[in-house]
């Protein structure tokens, strides 16, 4: 049987204009949102606006400062065997710097690969591929790659595409860190005409970038569903998605049809509200793309109010035109949501993902303060999204690859869980306790990645660097 509550959501979500609305102008009218941006502010105000009309109550903005970045010109020059310019972009927390030297590949940038090349590394360029290494048994992601570079002594780093016509990828070399090395990203096509030179003898090449590093301010948009049907109010739900997107696009998919699909939730929720036994929090993050800052601060300074979420969804890219899933975080919620879904007509995958805590927080979501605070957390996104392919992290990221009917789709699920979490008398699951968490906290720092993020961090001391 299917429950009214359901029916109800589905008709104010399936015949809205609200969602074509938000993105187009979310996408067209305010860009990229990249964080430090006349768009970005634009952007916090534009949803604390939403979040006003939309009726929910205690809407506010929450500063937070950040070390922040501004793109300049990039420069990639063949000295020999001839001379040219080619194109390239500054990747994300990338120091100004200008240097010479020969180019060593590294392929897909294995830790096998960088011991066996460390002796010809240092004082040249490193050239690594965004795929990840098949032998390699886990995701080395790129921070990770590019800190192997920093430690191996290398002047810079080349990080180069690996789909045919979709140009650089970008992403940040430090999440809330300066990097202490230029950076830059290539196409496939640029990097694979590089790998050619280099098979026809020494490459040398001058690379040269002009960002900027300084510190800067972005703001948390938050604002609350209150209950008023009575029930524990002690407890509460919190969902939402990050909004600032990388500057080379309008983040279309990555954050924006989550964002949307958030939104649309969120004004469907709040006209049932009449029918909440439990409060819901909607939480905007500001400045995800460099380090889920938004969201730590949020942890760090809610400390009393993780003691009464219940859970924590994160909708970041959840619209896109891909299979829906819901991964979860921290305790095992699975069976619980794996019946949750049952009631639903759609196909709908619930899985666990246990690798954050074995890896660094960035390569994770919004969700992974929340989960390392011990608060049970999913994340919805397409189990088969890969950050190696497609138009992920570049211009293409654009409105005409989103259809409206996913971010429809992806609200309505949203909506379907968030209600049945706050409804139900009989959460099973608390936040972990401080010995809990304190545990998990140890077990992931002995992690090979955050050991290698730790010796950067005793080298950015040692040359003075910049200290987040």
């Amino acid at each position: 049987m299917i429950d009214p509550i359901d029916q109800q959501l589905a008709g104010l979500i399936f015949t809205s204009s609200e969602v074509r609305s938000n993105f187009e102008i979310l996408c067209d009218d305010l860009g990229s949102r990249f964080a430090g941006t006349e768009e970005e502010t634009r952007a916090a105000v534009f949803l604390k606006e939403k979040l006003i009309q939309y009726g929910l109550s205690a809407v506010h903005s929450e500063p937070f400062a950040y070390n922040g970045w501004t793109r300049g010109d990039a420069r990639l020059t063949v000295v020999k065997p001839w001379s040219r310019e080619l194109k390239c972009l500054s990747l994300p927390m990338s120091p100004p710097g200008k240097v010479q030297g020969a180019v060593i590949d590294l392929d897909r940038g294995a830790p096998e690969d960088f011991e066996r090349q460390t002796e010809i590394l240092r004082g040249n360029i490193a050239l690594v591929n965004i795929a990840n290494p098949v032998s390699s048994g886990r995701w080395i992601q790129r921070i990770e790659k590019y800190n192997r570079s920093v430690l191996a002594g290398a002047s810079a780093f080349i990080f180069m595409g690996n789909e045919e016509g979709y140009g650089a990828v970008t992403g940040a070399l430090g999440f809330n860190r300066w990097g202490l090395i230029p950076g830059i990203a290539v196409s496939r096509e640029t990097g694979l005409q590089l790998k050619r030179l280099l098979r026809r003898g020494d490459l040398q090449i001058q690379l040269e970038t002009t960002d900027q590093q300084v510190s800067k301010t972005s703001w948390n948009v938050i604002g609350d569903i209150a209950s008023t049907g009575g029930g524990d109010t002690a407890e509460m739900v919190a969902f939402g998605s990050h909004y600032d997107a990388h500057d080379l696009a309008q983040g279309a998919h990555d954050p924006t049809s989550g964002l949307v699909a958030c939104l649309e939730a969120t004004r469907a929720l709040s006209l049932h509200k009449e029918q909440l036994k439990r409060p819901l929090r909607v939480i905007l993050f500001g400045v995800e793309e460099l380090g889920l800052i938004g969201a730590q601060a949020y942890v760090d300074t809610h400390q009393a109010d993780l003691d009464r979420t219940r859970f924590l969804l994160n909708l970041d890219g959840a619209g896109g035109p891909t299979e829906k899933a819901l991964f979860l975080y921290g305790q095992d919620t699975r069976g619980y949501f794996r019946a949750i879904a049952d009631q639903f007509d759609d196909e709908f995958i619930v899985d666990m993902d246990v690798s954050p805590m074995r890896e660094p927080e960035h390569i994770s979501a919004d969700h992974y303060p929340f989960m390392a605070a011990g608060v049970p957390a999913g994340f919805m996104r397409d189990p088969g999204l890969s950050i190696s392919t497609g138009f992920y992290h570049t211009a293409h990221d654009t409105v005409d690859k989103i259809r409206v009917i996913d971010m429809r789709e992806a609200a309505f699920l949203a909506a379907q869980l968030i209600w049945r979490i706050a409804n139900d008398d009989h959460w099973p699951f608390t936040r972990l306790s401080l010995a809990e968490r304190q545990k998990q906290l140890a077990d992931y720092e002995w992690s090979e990645v955050c050991h290698v993020e730790a010796e950067v961090e005793k080298l950015r001391t040692e040359m003075g660097g910049n200290l987040s």
